[in-house]
């Protein structure tokens, strides 16, 4: 309801939200334009950013594509595609979050932190380090950023288990 509310979301229909079904990288875009916009940050014009394989999305999802790219908020999966029509993995959902929330300003009772030290510049974040997750060893097999920002939205309250203690990153 509240994604509704607000219009991050339109639903699949306009009577459904189908919360089940996997999210694809250009309906991510959406959602995260439309996040940023009511989150206070300030969007790019969403002019090209170079990826070649957004020409046959409408011009809406192409922007989008291109403003979170402008914010640093994708980086492609490679340097010139973005994959728009793949589904966003949990680990790829947790870095758009995370690195949305840095541009984002902080609401009432909202959390941040330093963004590093005692003094300076504070973000949006959780620098606890614990988390309840047992499939998020910091063996290498995730990306330091990746699980950095797993576990910064698992102590904000907004990464939850798949089942059990897993995160899944991959699912």
């Amino acid at each position: 309801d509240c994604i509704k509310y607000y219009g991050i979301t339109l639903g699949t229909t306009a009577t459904m939200y189908s919360p089940l079904d996997s999210v694809s990288r250009w309906q991510m875009a959406l959602f995260l334009t439309r996040m940023a916009s009511v989150s206070g940050v300030t969007l790019g014009d969403g002019s090209d950013q170079g990826f070649t394989d957004i020409s046959g999305e409408s011009a809406e999802i192409q922007t989008a594509i291109n403003q979170i790219k402008q914010l640093g908020i994708t980086v492609g999966t490679t340097a010139t595609t973005y994959s728009p029509a793949d589904y966003v993995t949990r680990e790829q959902m947790a870095l758009f979050i995370s690195r949305l929330l840095k541009k984002a300003t902080v609401g009432p009772g909202g959390h941040t932190e330093f963004v590093s030290g005692v003094s300076g510049a504070k973000e949006i974040k959780s620098n606890d380090t614990d988390h309840n997750f047992t499939d998020l060893t910091g063996d290498g097999s995730i990306l330091l950023e990746t699980l950095t920002a797993i576990k910064s939205l698992w102590n904000l309250g907004v990464a939850v288990p798949t089942s059990g203690y897993l995160y899944e990153p991959q699912k």
